[in-house]
């Protein structure tokens, strides 16, 4: 016959033979004449009986009672079905957010050199406003910056190119440094992804990319003629060569050397491989950046 777990009468049996199967093998001889004649063991069997049926009680609770994983009670951060950007997966929209965590740093302090020069997109630099410097998102693009050390968010615009030293993703102004709390240590962990005007999760304008290809930023050099020499060569390798008048660190001025025009990312970071290699052991950055 099977056993059944729910019954209470089996539960029953298997507790008078485990009870018997102790008084034949654990009770020592000399008691057992005791324990018969003042009705111990029909007193164990009595509370095997309440026993049996407690644990039948908590082995039926047991089964009936949903089974949980460890992270099943975490509220999620976001609504069943979205993604990271706060989009369904199946919209224009989630594909084309731009989301990004690296390095931040900021710039437009006392004495280096950048408050009230000229930002690529043409304008004053103010380090009281909220703007940033990125390499390929397009001007006037809002992105939200999140310092991941402590939270603290800001939505800046874009109006510079850089930052243009690796590992680094974004520049900030000062006022944003100081609202994220980054000033003291110059540069932190960030994620950022690009917002509408009211903050919220939106893609990157097409409109805002169309003819403005990328280009490769071979250096910065504030010695012309090294800059001329440089040129020259990557000229006679892979073709135009542009030169573009900057301001670099401590208000001194830099030509910034680009080559090419490469419609796809993927076009540019191929010819990034390839100019590696013939500028290999000089100590080079190299930076993908917008034509404009």
């Amino acid at each position: 016959m099977d056993f059944n777990v729910l019954s209470t009468q089996n539960w029953n049996r298997m507790f008078n033979v485990w009870i018997e199967d102790i008084q034949v093998i654990a009770l020592p001889a000399a008691i057992t004449p005791f324990a018969l004649r003042g009705s111990l063991l029909p007193k164990v069997r009595t509370f095997a009986r309440y026993a049996s049926g407690i644990v039948v009680l908590l082995f039926a609770l047991h089964c009936s009672s949903p089974q949980t994983s460890v992270g099943a009670a975490r509220t999620p951060a976001l609504p069943p079905g979205l993604p990271p950007t706060g989009f369904p997966d199946d919209t224009p929209e989630a594909r084309h957010v731009y989301t990004e965590s690296g390095l931040a740093s900021w710039y437009g302090g006392d004495g280096d050199g950048f408050a009230g020069g000229i930002t690529a997109n043409g304008e004053i630099y103010d380090p009281s406003a909220l703007t940033c410097a990125h390499r390929t998102l397009p001007f006037g693009a809002r992105v939200e910056v999140e310092n991941l050390a402590n939270g603290k968010r800001q939505v800046l615009r874009v109006n510079d190119r850089g930052p243009f030293i690796r590992g680094r993703i974004i520049d900030v102004s000062q006022q944003a440094a100081q609202d994220l709390g980054m000033t003291r240590n110059g540069v932190v962990n960030v994620r950022l992804r690009t917002v509408d005007a009211k903050g919220a999760p939106a893609p990157v304008d097409p409109a805002a990319l169309k003819g403005n290809p990328y280009t490769i930023q071979v250096a910065a050099l504030a010695n012309p003629a090294r800059a001329e020499r440089l040129s020259e060569e990557l000229r006679t390798a892979f073709g135009p060569v542009t030169c573009q008048e900057a301001k670099g660190p401590g208000g001194v001025t830099v030509q910034r050397i680009r080559v090419g025009t490469y419609p796809r990312l993927e076009e540019a970071q191929e010819a990034t491989e390839r100019i590696a290699k013939f500028c290999k052991d000089r100590g080079l950055e190299y930076f993908i950046v917008r034509k404009r």
